[in-house]
């Protein structure tokens, strides 16, 4: 049995996206980030960084995915998806002032304001 419209595993515009708003901060490109404060802008660059680091290939048997979709994107869309609910807040478990996270944290070195 073929499957012959399968779900793609990896969006490449999102990746496009994200690497535009990284060099630009244009929040045009993700509007939940237009009032962002330093901190959160900082913590949001570097969820997104990331996440694109994460950008890995599926764990095919031949190395590559039989769909054709090579890499998956899951965890960049999970951050974009924790961002965007948060509306222009920190997203849960994301606060710097809570050391433990479910996104990457933000330190002292990035947040004066947490020495």
């Amino acid at each position: 049995m073929a499957q012959l419209d399968p779900e793609p595993t990896y969006d490449h515009r999102l990746a496009e996206r994200v690497i535009t708003y990284l060099q630009t901060n244009d929040w045009r490109l993700f509007p939940f980030s237009q009032g962002f404060d330093d901190a959160r802008q900082r913590a949001f660059s570097r969820d997104l960084r990331e996440g694109l680091a994460e950008v890995t290939p599926t764990r095919g048997k031949r190395g590559t995915s039989a769909t054709g979709f090579p890499v998956s994107d899951r965890r960049l869309l999970e951050i974009v998806q924790e961002w965007a609910i948060a509306k222009g807040g920190w997203p849960t478990g994301a606060d710097p002032r809570n050391p433990v996270t479910s996104l990457g944290s933000v330190s002292p070195e990035d947040d004066p304001t947490l020495e």
